[in-house]
C-alpha cells in the first residue's frame, strides 16, 4: 500500500514489522537522524506519538492520513489516494505550525476534556471486541452520553477570564478545526494563528444535537468560544482527557498554552 508513495517520494518503507507504540516510536527516533524529512503514515495517535518523540523544529515531518476520523488529514486539506498525498509532499514546503502544550508533560493539536475522554475509552473497549470506525465511534458516543456521564462543575481559565460551570460537558482546546471523521468543531481555529482555540460545551441534550448537525456542515457554534494563549480548567472530579484522538490521563486539574511555530511540516 506505501510503496508507491516510496517511489514517488525516493524513500525506504519502515516500521511495518513493529508491533507497539514504543517499537513504533523507536523506530522513528533512529530515522529521523537519516533523512530530511520523516514521513509518517498512519492515524492521529501516530502522527501525535511522533510529534511527541521527534524534534521537529531540527527535523521536519510530513503526514499521511490512514487512520479512520483523520482529523490532521482534514487540516491539511490531505485528500486523494496515498500516491496523490505523496505527490503533494514531494511538491510541498515545509511550513511552521503550533502546538499545544498540556500540564508540561504532552504536544498535541486537539485536546479535550470530559466526554471525549470518557467515548474513546468507551470506543477502544468496542474495537477490542471486533467493531471498527465510526461506526464503534458511534456506538460509544450514544452509551457513554445517554447513559453513563454526568456534568461537573468546573472552574475555567482563559487568558485571565474566569468562566464558570455547574454542568461541564466538554471542554475543547484546539490548533485547528476539525476532530475526527470531518466534524468540524472549531471552525475559527489555524494551525498557525499563535492561539489556543476553545470552546465550552453544557450538558443537555438540543445543544448537543444542534452542534453535532452543525459541525457537518458550516462548523459547530453551540457552547462558549473563547481564544487566547493559556488555558487552565480546576474540576469538582477527576475526568479524563483525550489528546489527539487517544486517552491520555485523568486529574481534576489541567494547564494548555500554545507553543508557536514549533511544528515544521511539508506539505
Amino acid at each position: 500500500m506505501l510503496a508507491e508513495a516510496g517511489r514517488i517520494l525516493l524513500a525506504g518503507v519502515h516500521g511495518l514489522d513493529t508491533t507497539s507504540r514504543e517499537e513504533f516510536i523507536a523506530c522513528a527516533k533512529a530515522l529521523a537522524g537519516k533523512c530530511d524529512v520523516l514521513v509518517v503514515a498512519g492515524g492521529d495517535g501516530s502522527l501525535s506519538d511522533i510529534i511527541n518523540a521527534v524534534d521537529t523544529k531540527e527535523r521536519p515531518i510530513a503526514f499521511i492520513p490512514l487512520g479512520s476520523g483523520n482529523a490532521m488529514g482534514h487540516a491539511l486539506n490531505l485528500r486523494g489516494s496515498i500516491a496523490e498525498v505523496a505527490m503533494r509532499i514531494k511538491e510541498g514546503r515545509i511550513r511552521e505550525f503550533d502546538l499545544i502544550q498540556c500540564d508540561e508533560r504532552r504536544l498535541a493539536f486537539m485536546a479535550s476534556i470530559g466526554l471525549e475522554g470518557a467515548v474513546i475509552k468507551q470506543r477502544d473497549a468496542y474495537k477490542a471486541k471486533g467493531a471498527s470506525g465510526f461506526v464503534a465511534y458511534l456506538a460509544a458516543f450514544l452509551t457513554v452520553y445517554f447513559i453513563r456521564y454526568q456534568g461537573v462543575a468546573a472552574r475555567i481559565h482563559a487568558d485571565g477570564e474566569i468562566i464558570e460551570t455547574h454542568s461541564l460537558l466538554s471542554l475543547m482546546i484546539t490548533k485547528q478545526p476539525y476532530y475526527g471523521y470531518g466534524l468540524k468543531v472549531m471552525p475559527g481555529a489555524k494551525l498557525d494563528d499563535r492561539r489556543l482555540h476553545v470552546r465550552v460545551l453544557h450538558t443537555g441534550w438540543v445543544a448537543s444535537l444542534v452542534g453535532g448537525a452543525s459541525s457537518l456542515t458550516l462548523g459547530n457554534r453551540a457552547g462558549l468560544y473563547r481564544s487566547g494563549e493559556r488555558v487552565s480548567v480546576a474540576l469538582e472530579r477527576p475526568l479524563l482527557m483525550q489528546a489527539d484522538g487517544d486517552v491520555a490521563w485523568g486529574a481534576k486539574e489541567f494547564h494548555f498554552k500554545v507553543l508557536p511555530s514549533v511544528l515544521r511540516l511539508k506539505a
